[in-house]
């Protein structure tokens, strides 16, 4: 039986959760009420008969690959940039992790080797060892704005190897993979015969770079290569964290047929309520407004955020974020790394904020010593509470914050 690693993420969110005044973990966009999506829809009276609400019948006729309306709407985000992905490339899961554990389940065996980004969304990297995956991490380097380097990656590819995975943007660095880096990636995967896939839960939420960038990415279905995958999921870019909506995006109908086949074994529909909001959430009526919605509280926070760390420049820096709602922050006294556990632990018991430590949320204990992750995706007046909180703490107590040797 294979052994089960912990989820070191979830669980220390799960024990500070409750106690903490100032949430700077959650990662989701300032969620949204069903009342609000209406509101900013370019139709409220034609969204609320496309929801339909009190016309739902709560039953399991539904398509086993997930409500149409949805797939096709997801189908039209992807060709608004690159034409030929249609409804039939598209699998609806329940909620992103679920769109995770399909793929991996569906496309790889024991024995096989993935080579993964890193750091990214823990469960990338483990959820395949559960199935005796052998995982290779693709390190990011915060002295490179947290880019991968793709002469590494060749060297990393052994006969095994059968996946490559990357997450863009990405939680918890806020980079992305630009496009010039995306291309040679697909170059190499083609060379190699490796599946490509891509967890983009955190796109389109591009809040400090511009489509017109040469290094803003597209997704990774409209690069020309049938053998990628992407993830998706409404609960963070769109603010739908209460509905547990996910999918599986591929050009490859093989691909996409064997993740039909696990998804048997989970649950053979989705829910239907969740369908119908995402649904709408992503229609043209409501996307442009939502999502423009987004990325001004993003920009917003991003500079309050950006303010606190320049007044407390003497403690701590970071790599600006390009996207989505996260970002690694290094704590440092006298050049050496802070106890980021020791630090969040006692920011949070005695000021109030969450925050989580990179080395055991993200690392093995050792990487990304010092480091911590914020979120900033919440509304801003519980941003600058939390800040200002977090500010006091810096003054008052951060001189106890024992410090780790570099050796």
């Amino acid at each position: 039986m294979s052994s089960i690693l912990p989820v070191k993420f979830g669980e220390w969110y799960e024990k500070h959760q409750t106690p903490a005044k100032h949430d700077l973990v959650a990662s989701t966009v300032s969620a949204i009420s069903l009342a609000q999506l209406l509101d900013i829809s370019e139709s409220k009276k034609e969204s609320e008969e496309k929801i339909g609400l009190n016309s739902i019948v709560l039953d399991e006729k539904e398509h086993p690959a997930g409500s149409l309306e949805l797939r096709r709407n997801l189908a039209a985000l992807y060709s608004a940039r690159s034409g030929g992905v249609t409804y039939d490339d598209i699998l609806i899961t329940n909620g992103g992790s679920a769109a995770q554990y399909t793929v991996f389940y569906s496309l790889l065996s024991a024995g096989d080797h993935i080579i993964c980004q890193h750091p990214v969304d823990e469960l990338l990297y483990k959820i395949p060892t559960i199935k005796g995956i052998e995982v290779t991490l693709w390190e990011a380097d915060p002295a490179k704005q947290w880019q991968l380097d793709i002469e590494e990656l060749k060297g990393l590819i052994k006969d095994n190897t059968k996946m490559v995975v990357i997450q863009s943007p990405c939680d918890p660095t806020g980079a992305i993979v630009p496009k010039s880096t995306l291309e040679a990636l697909v170059q190499v995967a083609e060379e190699k015969g490796v599946l490509l896939l891509a967890d983009e839960t955190n796109r389109p939420l591009f809040h400090s770079i511009l489509p017109s960038s040469e290094d803003f990415p597209p997704s990774a279905i409209n690069i020309g290569y049938e053998k990628a995958i992407v993830v998706g999921a409404v609960s963070k870019a769109y603010s739908l964290a209460g509905i547990r909506t996910g999918w599986i995006a591929s050009k490859d109908k093989a691909i996409i047929n064997a993740c039909k086949q696990t998804r048997r074994y989970t649950s053979t529909v989705s829910s239907k309520l969740d369908e119908a909001i995402a649904a709408e959430a992503v229609s043209d009526r409501c996307i442009h407004a939502l999502l423009g919605r987004n990325i001004r509280l993003t920009q917003t926070n991003l500079d309050v955020l950006q303010a606190f760390i320049e007044s407390h420049s003497w403690a701590c820096s970071w790599v600006n974020p390009l996207a989505g709602t996260t970002a690694m922050l290094k704590f440092h006294k006298m050049g050496k790394p802070v106890d980021d556990e020791a630090f969040c632990e006692q920011l949070c018991e005695q000021a109030g904020v969450l925050i989580c430590p990179a080395s055991s949320c993200f690392g093995d204990g050792h990487r990304f010593r010092g480091y911590v992750r914020v979120a900033f995706g919440g509304p801003t007046p519980e941003l600058k509470a939390a800040l200002g909180a977090w500010a006091q703490f810096m003054e008052e107590s951060y001189d106890s914050i024992p410090t780790i040797s570099r050796k």
